[in-house]
């Protein structure tokens, strides 16, 4: 018997934001915070004021857990944690849909 196939899912209505995937903005930014990757390529996902916040030595870091809840149509917020070797420090960031991609407006590290 042939495998039963799925309905694609529909594409999004232009305009309307498509799904949001939290690990886009995150997964880059622990690659620029240890060093795998130069922060200027983050500059299309985050504002230039959020980069200036982030250290500027390389340091291993590995994401630990993170919450995102869109609070309307097209907005969403991220809070979570970043390890490093010798701390925890904590994350909150709001993410927007602008044209036909999601953007990081706001993004703060906390001490």
């Amino acid at each position: 018997m042939p495998p039963r196939l799925r309905a694609l899912p529909r594409s999004p209505q232009p305009g309307t934001p498509g799904p949001l995937d939290a690990r886009h903005f995150l997964v880059p930014l622990v690659e620029a915070l240890s060093g795998r990757r130069p922060p200027q390529q983050l500059t299309a996902l985050f504002p230039t004021r959020a980069l200036k916040e982030l250290p500027t030595t390389p340091t291993t870091t590995r994401l630990g857990r993170y919450r995102l809840c869109h609070v309307e149509p097209g907005k969403a917020e991220l809070a979570g944690t970043l390890h490093t070797p010798t701390r925890t420090r904590a994350f909150a960031a709001r993410v927007e849909h602008s044209g036909t991609r999601w953007r990081c407006t706001e993004f703060h590290l906390l001490p």
